[in-house]
């Protein structure tokens, strides 16, 4: 069975800025939805979400439309696992120069990106007893010595208080609630990781309780006293109801870009659209590439193979001998030039001007070497061009796997990892198993193992 809740939730807290005037109050109602397989939450004037842990996306519906858009779960958990040891940096930084590191305690970090740091071998101490009074300290007084952790927790008039070692508290729960099924309990959790952080060992206790806590309160969720550093949330109405799949009957997927990555009507055309056929693509570019070679043009014959590497994967037999065995003054530019990779500044300030005054020989195949002169910009510190040629490369073959691939991959450096698995996906759609894309399936395979109550 699924289980839907109604919450009400008051943010509080903290300025938009140190000269700002503190931000009002702000409460509101957010009805989710609980199923085995997914959640959903929507808040007022927002489209509803929904967490599809089958396929590990995450869906935003809009219900005016009938449309909804995807992305990838694995890009949420991808900025978190990144950006604690980014914040340990910043930590270090200022407690060299001999600044206030209390809102970068790395306990604090993994409440707000509700990530845990393994190496530090955190530790929550034992639970506090269920009652004050009489019975609490009689089962204090004969339960032995309580465990002590990173973490502390306290019983405090029917609430629990989780704080840290210093005595910041983090969250607070009532102990009463609406007790529910266990898988209930931690897509209820889920539900919080994903929207609200918290820190994991906290929330893993609160996933293995079976209940809803009447009220929740987060505490230091923000950093610097950014707004809504304290949210509360309290339980209005939970009720049993049938589980069931996802409900997009009725709705139909579009894809929404964002600046600096190809145009929605390219985007959607190859994440959507059918992949051209891996045969049709092979034979096509064969012909192109004798038509440029009869022609006289051998750089633009090479590239094409080389193109057709980068597309699908395919690799012609005996073509690196084929290609230092060519007497052509501008085929030979190119196979010197791209003899070394473009790993330092010194050999991607060679390559990339050469590349450039490649071009015009490379007749339809200067696409080609763009995507491979982006590889040198992106060395140089140049990311902008970078970018522009791969948006280049991507316009004239929309149908490029590597350019998609690049294109994420300088996505991540600009810490936009929803644009990453956009581009990634786009990429897995034309070839799945491209070789170049073995890395993206490497890093979701780390993150699964990292993290795998985000799963």
């Amino acid at each position: 069975m699924g289980l839907d809740l109604r919450l009400q939730v008051t943010e509080s807290g903290g300025r938009n800025n140190p000269e700002a005037p503190p931000v009002p109050e702000r409460t509101y109602e957010v009805q989710v939805r609980l199923r085995r397989d997914w959640l959903g939450y929507r808040e007022p004037e927002e489209h509803e979400v929904l967490m599809d842990f089958t396929r590990r996306r995450r869906l935003e519906l809009d219900e005016g439309a009938r449309t909804y858009v995807e992305s990838s779960l694995y890009a949420n958990v991808c900025s978190r696992h990144f950006e604690l040891p980014n914040r340990e940096h910043v930590r270090s930084v200022i407690a060299a120069g001999q600044g206030d590191t209390s809102d970068f305690e790395p306990v604090i970090m993994e409440h707000q990106l509700s990530v845990l740091d393994k190496a530090r071998g955190r530790t929550l101490a034992d639970a506090a007893p269920k009652s004050t009074g009489l019975g609490g300290l009689l089962r204090s007084a004969f339960s032995g010595k309580k465990k002590q952790g990173d973490i502390s927790v306290q019983s405090d008039a029917g609430r629990t208080v989780y704080g840290t070692a210093q005595g910041r508290e983090l969250l607070a729960h009532s102990d009463d609630g609406t007790d529910v099924a266990p898988d209930m309990g931690r897509r209820f959790v889920q539900f919080l990781r994903y929207r609200y952080d918290g820190h994991p060992l906290i929330l893993e206790r609160l996933a293995s309780a079976g209940r809803v806590p009447r009220e929740i309160q987060y505490s230091a969720r923000m950093m610097r006293g950014i707004p809504a550093g304290t949210v509360t949330l309290r339980l209005l109405s939970a009720n049993v109801v049938p589980d069931t799949g996802l409900p997009l009957d009725g709705y139909r997927r579009v894809v929404r870009g964002r600046p600096g990555l190809p145009s929605d009507a390219i985007l959607e055309r190859v994440t959507l659209g059918p992949a051209p056929d891996p045969n049709e693509v092979q034979e096509r570019r064969k012909k192109e590439a004798k038509e440029a070679v009869d022609a006289g043009h051998m750089l633009e014959g090479v590239l094409t193979f080389f193109e057709l590497k980068l597309e699908i994967d395919v690799t012609v037999p005996g073509l690196g001998e084929v290609v230092r065995d060519i007497q052509d003054e501008e085929v030979r530019r190119f196979r010197e030039v791209m003899s070394e990779p473009p790993t330092t500044q010194e050999v991607a300030s060679v390559m990339a001007p050469v590349l450039v005054e490649l071009r015009q020989a490379a007749g339809r195949r200067a696409h080609v070497l763009m995507s491979m002169e982006s590889h040198a910009r992106r060395t140089l510190g140049e990311t902008e061009e970078a970018r522009a040629l791969l948006l280049q490369t991507i316009d004239t073959n929309p149908f490029f796997t590597g350019a998609y691939k690049d294109l994420g991959d300088l996505c991540t450096s600009d810490w936009d990892m929803g644009a990453a698995w956009m581009c990634w996906d786009a990429a897995r759609n034309i070839m799945p198993g491209h070789s170049l894309l073995k890395d993206v399936s490497r890093l979701e395979q780390m993150l699964a193992a990292e993290h795998p109550e985000f799963f």
